[in-house]
């Protein structure tokens, strides 16, 4: 019954009325880490776990999209719930037959692993293995975390002006000396300060940005 209370509170519209099932056809591919299932009649967002794709505005975007949809478009898919989100959507991870997608597009350089919310870490090898052999993004010169791209940039691709500074790079090497997130971001992606994103997620002094999550 938990459960099914759970599922009810991630629904987009209605609570659904009969109980879920393990297997749901997929029938449309939003994004390159979002679809819709076809659930008893209803229709439900999903929202794939502890990965999040390049938006698509966002360089690899579309091919994040393309990939996502040749593995589960008009398929019957696997879901195991994780939760709902902000949005109300389901969050989980999908599987069509033997193939975990979330790690798949994790493995393919095609998604990130959003490491601030202890993701698996099965998915947190993928990410690693993938930039070792520089799959997809990591491919890019400079591949930006989806996460600072939505609060750094328009939707033509154009950076916020006043959002992100200019810095001198050597000024300031640790979080400490940093005033704002918006600097911290600016030292990492700017002046290379890996040592600030001790994790590697792209979250430059987490406490100083734990909104940018």
């Amino acid at each position: 019954m938990l459960l099914r209370e759970t599922i009810r509170s991630a629904l987009v519209a209605a609570a659904l009325v009969a109980p879920w099932c393990a297997a749901e056809q997929v029938i449309r591919v939003k994004d390159g880490d979002s679809l819709v299932v076809d659930s008893n009649g209803n229709e439900v967002d999903v929202r794939l776990a502890d990965i999040d794709a390049p938006e698509y505005n966002q360089p690899r975007g579309d091919e994040a999209h393309a990939a996502l949809r040749s593995l589960v478009a008009e398929k019957d898919v696997r879901l195991d719930l994780i939760g709902g989100d902000a949005y109300r959507r389901i969050v989980a991870r999908v599987h069509v037959g033997d193939v975990d997608v979330n790690a798949e597009l994790v493995s393919r350089g095609l998604a990130w692993v959003r490491r601030a919310y202890d993701p698996a870490q099965e998915l947190v090898a993928a990410e690693e293995e993938a930039r070792a052999n520089q799959r997809g993004l990591w491919a890019d010169e400079d591949p930006v975390p989806p996460w600072i791209w939505r609060k750094t940039k328009q939707t033509d691709g154009s950076r916020k002006l006043g959002v992100i500074p200019e810095v001198e790079c050597g000024t300031k090497r640790t979080c400490t000396q940093m005033a704002t997130c918006e600097e911290a971001i600016a030292f990492l992606r700017q002046c290379k300060l890996t040592r600030i994103d001790g994790d590697g997620d792209g979250i430059p002094c987490e406490k100083l940005c734990r909104y940018y999550r």
